[in-house]
């Protein structure tokens, strides 16, 4: 603990005050003799090596002054010397919301089966194989053709036709991207710090080891005597029974802080509701010409056609290729991540002595 000189008096490099008419004698200048060095402010250790004295306020940073205060003896304000910042906050990152391109697919698969029935759709009777031949592409076949009239057991067996679904869609896939907000939005929203530090020159005095504080005006209420150094570190002894502040030193090239907000990458689910669509034609004749029913086929479920009227002859079919129906996919993603944080290089520890002392 240090204790300020009385007004006038003077402060040796020991840490004792004299009064003005002190004689240091004829050793005064020797370097191994206490002296007298002209301030006569509270007495203070020298800042160690690597610190540096600063005058200090530490704040809100909406109070925080622009000025220095008049500290020399010439009464003048002065433009700080280091501008730091503490408890620095941004908003989350805007986001575009992601949206899912439209799938993506194959169908390539032709029903298993095809039946014709000696009964009509939704009631029980024989079913005799209407399949195509083996590797079928659904082009005109007559494989298991039907002749006119065509009994089974006592009932004509020519009573519908039953096609068994389509294979289900392969190979569904989205592309996800974002979508851009409707209003224009650049960049990331500006961080802004709670605390400012504003660090301001102490006058020096005009001697060779300075050991107490230089004769200047008394220290406003809201600053504090500190000491200063780059980084992180603990307080120096004689400086360590105060306040410690770490502040983020900003300058023209360095703001202080570290970006770290992002949005999280679009992605897309799996395909759900897509399907597989064809037509299913049968043909009295053998060769594909006479039309006997053209009905939808699809892979959501089996297609039953009555034959009208029954025991006609069923001599040929085809598929057409069956084609792709879209679903869709969910998209996820797209949300705010990461934080703004303070930026360890820029540093800066101030140890500051207490109060009148």
């Amino acid at each position: 603990m240090y204790t300020p000189c009385p007004d006038n008096y003077l402060c040796l490099e020991d840490g004792s005050c004299v009064p003005p008419d002190w004689d240091a004698g004829p050793d005064a200048n020797d370097a191994s003799t206490s002296s007298a060095i002209g301030c006569a402010g509270p007495c203070i250790p020298p800042p160690p090596d690597d610190w540096d004295l600063r005058a200090l306020w530490h704040g809100p940073s909406t109070e925080a002054p622009t000025r220095c205060p008049a500290l020399g003896a010439d009464g003048e304000e002065a433009f700080p010397v280091f501008l730091g910042r503490a408890d620095v906050s941004a908003p989350p990152a805007n986001c575009d919301p992601c949206k899912c391109t439209e799938p993506t697919g194959a169908c390539t698969t032709l029903p298993e089966t095809i039946e014709i029935r000696a009964a009509i759709c939704d009631a029980a009777g024989t079913s005799l194989p209407f399949d195509g031949p083996e590797g079928w592409d659904g082009s005109c076949t007559n494989a298991h053709a039907l002749a006119a009239g065509a009994m089974c057991g006592s009932v004509l067996c020519a009573q519908s036709i039953v096609v068994s679904p389509l294979g289900p869609p392969v190979g569904e896939a989205c592309e996800p991207f974002a979508e851009p907000l409707p209003v224009a939005h650049y960049g990331l929203p500006e961080p802004t710090w709670k605390t400012s530090a504003i660090g301001c020159l102490i006058p020096t005095c005009n001697a060779t080891s300075l050991s107490c504080l230089p004769s200047i005006r008394p220290m406003p209420d809201a600053f504090h005597t500190c000491v200063k150094r780059t980084g992180e570190h603990t307080c120096p002894t004689g400086w360590d029974k105060g306040k410690r502040f770490v502040v983020y030193e900003v300058t023209n090239e360095r703001q202080g802080w570290i970006e770290g907000r992002a949005c999280t990458a679009c992605a897309c689910g799996a395909a759900v509701g897509g399907g597989c669509l064809a037509r299913v034609r049968t043909f009295e004749d053998g060769a594909c010409s006479k039309l006997l029913s053209d009905d939808p086929i699809a892979s959501f479920g089996e297609q039953c056609t009555n034959v009208f009227p029954t025991g006609l002859p069923i001599g040929s079919k085809e598929i057409t290729p069956p084609a792709y129906l879209p679903g869709a996919c969910e998209p996820s993603g797209g949300e705010p991540s990461g934080d703004v944080q303070e930026d360890p290089e820029q540093a800066v520890t101030f140890c500051c002595r207490p109060p009148d002392t």
